[in-house]
């Protein structure tokens, strides 16, 4: 009968000790929050994203700031392509702002993307790079961005290299 009274007594001690930690887990605290300022502009739609094509060696604007905000770009996205059955080729591309004045002083970023393509059965395909950035990269309001291209290799291409390309971000407050 002791060990039955025993066992009873450590259930109920035990039982109390674990309803009260569950209690105590399940308070609710006050809710605190600290002022950083505006990080995403304020308007109705402040995401953009832009598409488009670049041929052989070539640039392009992606996007102009306006002149009281900022812009960051956070995901971009590269691929090849050829209306060439054969074309095999390697591309560098480089991002860079207003201050850029060709792929070697593209600084925000470089990027290498490269496509063989098999005449006979079109057996691989264009890679795609992608990348998606936490904080990403920031053009000062007034100021652009730019895209290069620089045709390193090709073979087959025939002057038909198109580095394609999506480009997203939103507008902040500088």
């Amino acid at each position: 009968m002791q060990d039955n009274r025993f066992q009873s007594s450590l259930i109920a001690v035990l039982a109390i000790g674990l309803g009260a930690v569950s209690a105590l887990s399940l308070s609710s605290q006050t809710a605190q929050g600290y002022p950083a300022g505006a990080a995403v502009s304020s308007g109705a739609n402040p995401v953009w994203s832009v598409g488009g094509v670049i041929t052989n060696d070539g640039d392009a604007i992606i996007i102009e700031a306006p002149s009281d905000q900022a812009i960051v770009f956070t995901d971009i996205s590269l691929s090849l392509s050829s209306v060439h059955s054969s074309c095999s080729t390697v591309v560098e591309a480089g991002l860079g702002d207003s201050a850029s004045s060709g792929i070697e002083s593209a600084t925000l970023g470089r990027f290498t993307v490269g496509a063989n393509r098999e005449s006979y059965g079109y057996t691989r395909y264009h890679p795609i790079q992608t990348l998606n950035m936490t904080t990403g990269g920031q053009i000062r309001p007034g100021d652009h961005l730019k895209l290069y291209a620089d045709v390193k290799w090709d073979g087959y291409c025939y002057d038909d290299v198109r580095l394609n390309y999506t480009i997203a971000g939103y507008y902040a407050q500088p």
